[in-house]
This record gives C-alpha cells, structure tokens and sequence, in this order.
C-alpha cells in the first residue's frame, strides 16, 4: 500500500476511502501480476506457430531471427505473446498481408499494443490513488460548509444580507433622473457633429461602370 498511498496519508483517510485504497492495491497487484515477463520456451512456442503457416521473409537467418525475438520479447508477458501470434495467424493486424513471417519489431508492436488497456488502467489506478488524500479533505471541507449553512444563526444572518442587497437595488431604481437646464442642453448639443450620410450605392461596381 505505501507505494501507492503513503502510511501517514492512509491512516488520515475517512473509512471510505481507505477502502478505495485497498481495492485500488489489489487491482494493481493483479495487474502487475499479469506483467510478468514470459519464458524463453513461451517465446519459441509463439514463432513456431507462426513459422507453420507463413513463408520466410527474403534470406532470412533463423538463428539470428530466433534470437531477435527472444530479445525483443523478454519482456512481454506470456499471454500478451500467445494473443500476438494468434492475432497475426487471424489476420487481425492491419498492414500484415498474410504471407510472409512477421519481423521481430512487428511482433513485438502488436502485443504491447494488447498489453496496452492494462498498463492505462494501471497508471491511472495509480494516479488516482495518489489524488485520494486530497479528495478526502476536499469532501471535508464541503461537509464544514453544509454544517455551516446549516447554522441558525449563519442563516439568520444570509437572510439579512439578501434583504439590505435587495432593499439598496430598489432605492437605486427609485433614484429621480435628474433634469439639464436649457442653457447646458444647448452647449451639449453644440458639441454633438451631425453623422455625414454617405450614399453606398454610388461606390457599387454597377454604377461606377455606367459613368
């Protein structure tokens, strides 16, 4: 659990997220256990499969490409592998026509790509977990908010705010506009400029090719 949750940080947690905790851990134990790298013999399984039903690509070296594979499988799971080969046997990969063996690379492309969902799962399971402390107090402190608007007196005291904010908008409405005199309108409008009306369809393109 530490690695995932910090002791100090676990024992602060509410009870119902400690139990989130502990499914998370055992989520990601499961996880980790289906990562465990396959053996050699599980390898050499998955390309004699293979080897059966596709042809050999051009001068190839099957010493060379068995031990390609093996290193470029190390650390795949066994399960990931067997999937990969039986995916390739299905014509199930895109690009791959059928034919020919598979390359190493290939091969190895396909069955992270399977292992792919888990290995997601997994970082987000741990991203989650490493956010639970901080949920826990967020929800601590909506629950202190509640229990404050909850208070008589909080409320008494809301409810009095509400009334002066509402009181103070309407004195504000009632407010009388207040009137210029005439000499003050007449310098106002002095300064206004009237707006030149200017004619756009003596700037069209029809009218201009008539002159």
């Amino acid at each position: 659990m530490r690695e995932l949750v910090a002791t100090d940080d676990f024992n602060k947690l509410p009870e119902k997220y400690r139990d989130r905790a502990r499914a998370i851990k055992a989520r990601v134990a499961e996880i980790d256990g289906l990562m465990k790298p396959c053996d050699a013999s599980d390898t050499r399984a998955a390309v004699l499969r293979m080897a059966g039903q596709f042809r050999d690509q051009p001068e190839i070296d099957h010493a060379e490409m068995a031990g390609e594979f093996l290193a470029a499988c190390r650390d795949l799971p066994t399960w990931a592998v067997s999937e990969a080969a039986s995916d390739f046997l299905a014509g199930r990969v895109d690009n791959h026509t059928g034919q020919f063996m598979p390359t190493c690379a290939e091969f190895a492309k396909r069955a992270r790509a399977i292992m792919t969902p888990f290995l997601s799962e997994r970082a987000a399971l741990r991203t989650e977990a490493s956010k639970l402390i901080d949920r826990a107090r967020e929800d601590h402190k909506r629950h202190l908010i509640e229990m404050e608007r909850q208070d008589p007196a909080v409320r008494k005291r809301v409810a009095a705010l509400a009334e002066a904010a509402t009181a103070g908008a309407a004195k504000r409405q009632g407010l009388p506009r207040i009137a210029m005199n005439q000499a003050e309108q007449k310098r106002i409008d002095a300064l206004k400029r009237p707006r030149q009306e200017i004619s756009k369809v003596e700037q069209t393109k029809i009218v201009k090719g008539r002159s």
